[in-house]
């Protein structure tokens, strides 16, 4: 079988010009209303040119020094160790998972702020433009603040960035990587206003919230023997719930320490650097928490990946939100029922895959899209899952197995719903849900018709992986439509993330693609470009 490519005309948009970035947040409650004609409801069509967004300000940025594939970390810090910023403006890379709301050209977006292996924190955005441009305003909840690169490091922190408005206060959920997906976790929630101002700071959405937070596993353990730190390897009884790379906490003669190892055995960490003090054999070694000190987690919630969106209140209290379930190496044995079984030869086309059976790393979890409701925006009753929008067990070639949290829901005046959302399938090779952007419709938020779906989408990746502007920069993934609509109810402003290819960084010297004929070997002084924002016009059809 192979690889299903959206249409010719879904993907012919040309090279646009770059542009830079207000908006008072819209709360999470509030749905947008769009227009319909002759009774039916709001359809979408693209209408302007896809632009790579940038950013003026803000973290470093992978075209800034820049980064490549053969240095994707170019720039990140100085020659004195001191990680850097963006000195002016750059292409919005890298960061993904846009929760973006608004009013026409004026925008306010939270953003999933990734470096690869390095560092996540959420960022904060506004943008006068539609999207196009954007001026830093803040972040928050830095997963490894002022840490240089270092194969000790991973960007395990708080992504997938939702803000709802519940009982009046404004609250950010964020996903914990570390734990999540796994049964029994839930979303991370924070207030972002307080109680005598329970709205968001207007100039820096994000300020109330600590600059840095990192979370873990919660893994405990002792030491098997004594150490001096700093030491490359630290004997410990068991190391099997830490995540490796990543932090150890080890408690010294001179306090707790982080210590950061690059590898592990069951019985010691292996590369470890940092820290100073004496720990005696039997002293007391862990990470950071599942949740961090002074923050809520939200209950009731089935292993959520994130939100999807959210549908209007019926009592005029209560939150209802599309979620995604998803769980975590559902698919184990090689006879297991529905499973995606696409071989590694296909998956290995687009750098996805691995080469071990039974499954070589395509598509071992299962996501659901499930609602809930919730009045205080912790405790969240599940309503069960939604029917229509994909099958999350069918392994056809352009079937919607995988929807990705990060959409938009809007409501339409006849009272009927309209959803933006990213979806995948089997042959991407992963669980993410991101090769393409859809649109569906429903009367009741629990029954949904796809009308924009995989052989019809808004917007597709392209595994013939195109070189030229702006295809490029979703050729390989394309996820997290947020949309805002215009004053007139006639157009909108979709801002999305994008990938050049499906892994972020795929090695110098690896070919992909799926056209024999016109293959993309990746070049070491090629550009990075993984974990982009977008933005395009969409017009009511």
């Amino acid at each position: 079988m192979r690889i299903y490519l959206a249409s010719k005309r879904r993907l012919a948009v040309s090279a646009v010009a770059l542009a830079v970035g207000s908006a008072l947040l819209v709360p999470g409650t509030a749905m947008a209303a769009g227009r319909h004609r002759g009774g039916q409801p709001t359809a979408w069509t693209l209408s302007g040119q896809v632009t790579p967004a940038s950013l003026k300000g803000g973290p470093w940025t992978l075209g800034q020094t820049p980064a490549t594939y053969g240095s994707p970390d170019a720039g990140y810090c100085d020659a004195a160790g001191n990680v850097t910023r963006n000195p002016g403006t750059e292409l919005f890379q890298p960061a993904y998972f846009p929760n973006v709301t608004g009013s026409g050209q004026h925008l306010r977006g939270f953003f999933d702020y990734r470096p690869k292996d390095t560092d996540e924190a959420v960022l904060a955005a506004k943008s006068d433009d539609g999207g196009k441009t954007w001026t830093y305003q803040g972040q928050a909840l830095e997963s490894q603040k002022g840490q240089c690169p270092s194969p000790a490091l991973n960007d395990d922190g708080q992504g997938h960035p939702t803000v709802l408005h519940v009982d009046g206060k404004d609250l950010l959920y964020t996903l914990t990587r570390p734990t999540a997906d796994t049964a029994g976790s839930q979303l991370l929630v924070h207030r972002i206003g307080t109680d005598a101002s329970p709205a968001a700071d207007a100039k820096n959405p994000l300020a109330k919230l600590p600059a840095a937070q990192s979370v873990g596993t919660g893994a405990k353990t002792t030491l098997t023997a004594a150490v001096t730190l700093p030491a490359a390897t630290i004997a410990a009884a068991d190391t099997s719930a830490f995540e490796i790379p990543g932090t150890v906490r080890i408690q010294t003669s001179a306090g707790l320490q982080d210590v950061r190892c690059t590898d592990s055995t069951d019985t010691s960490f292996t590369g470890c650097t940092g820290g100073e003090g004496t720990a005696a054999s039997g002293a007391a070694a862990g990470t950071y928490p599942v949740v961090p000190a002074d923050t809520q987690a939200t209950t009731g919630l089935i292993s959520p990946d994130g939100i999807l969106g959210v549908l209007p209140g019926k009592d005029g209290r209560s939150v209802t939100v599309l979620y995604v379930e998803k769980q975590l190496d559902y698919f184990k044995t090689a006879d297991q029922a529905n499973a995606c079984a696409v071989p590694f030869a296909t998956l290995n086309k687009i750098g996805e895959g691995k080469n071990k059976a039974p499954y070589y790393g395509n598509n071992e979890d299962r996501s659901t899209v499930r609602s809930a409701t919730t009045r205080d925006g912790i405790h969240f009753t599940d309503n069960g899952p939604v029917n229509g929008l994909g099958d999350n067990e069918s392994t056809g070639a352009t079937a919607t197995r995988f929807v990705s949290p990060s959409g938009t829901v809007v409501k339409n005046p006849d009272g009927t719903l309209g959803l933006f959302y990213g979806a995948g399938n089997c042959y991407d090779g992963d669980s993410d849900g991101f090769h393409y952007i859809g649109y569906a419709t429903s009367k009741d938020g629990v029954n949904w018709k796809i009308v924009d779906g995989f052989t019809n989408p808004l917007l597709s990746v392209d595994t013939a992986f195109p070189k030229t502007s702006p295809a490029l920069y979703y050729s390989g993934r394309i996820y997290g439509p947020r949309v805002v609509l215009g004053r007139d109810g006639k157009t909108a402003t979709m801002v999305f993330a994008g990938y050049r290819t499906p892994k972020p960084l795929p090695n110098p010297g690896t070919v992909l693609g799926t056209d024999p004929s016109a293959r993309y070997t990746v070049g070491a002084n090629d550009l990075a470009s993984y974990r982009s924002i977008l933005t395009v016009t969409l017009t009511a059809k």
